[in-house]
């Protein structure tokens, strides 16, 4: 099973404050079918300093992922879906890869075919270390 982990701060680089929370986005199978996921929120602790957080195991599938940066602020919504792979990942590339495409014609972005889910540079030297993604296209200079 996967465990999602980033950090979630401000222009300071601090935590303060910030919540998220993770609601399976309908009631299902387990992937192991050994458990019905229900659409109970999972709340992560956020440290209010660094910003740093670490989900339990997730079993893969969508997710939406709920991000509050204070406690008089709002939650924002991101529909996420949770890699199939075991592993530690990036919360950002998931919620980055369910985001909208821009309109049609917008410079600098590249219409999906079909399997990839993002596009990241990496330097050569640093790709056999660089944590991966699944769907994601790594371009390597």
């Amino acid at each position: 099973m996967a465990i999602l982990s980033d950090k979630l701060t401000d222009g300071a680089k601090l935590g303060r404050g910030a919540e998220v929370r993770f609601t399976v986005a309908a009631t299902r199978d387990a992937v192991a079918h050994d458990a019905i996921l229900t659409q109970a929120r999972t709340v992560v602790p956020v440290d209010p300093v660094t910003g740093a957080f670490a989900t339990p195991d997730l079993d893969p599938g969508p997710y939406t992922c709920e991000i509050r940066w204070g406690a008089a602020q709002p939650y924002e919504q991101f529909p996420i879906e949770v890699p199939a792979e075991s592993g530690t990942f990036r919360l950002w590339p998931l919620i980055d890869a369910g985001l909208p495409t821009p309109p049609p014609g917008a410079p600098g972005f590249v219409r999906n075919a079909g399997g990839i889910d993002r596009m990241e540079p990496v330097e050569l030297a640093d790709y056999s270390t660089h944590p991966k993604v699944p769907a994601t296209l790594y371009i390597l200079f």
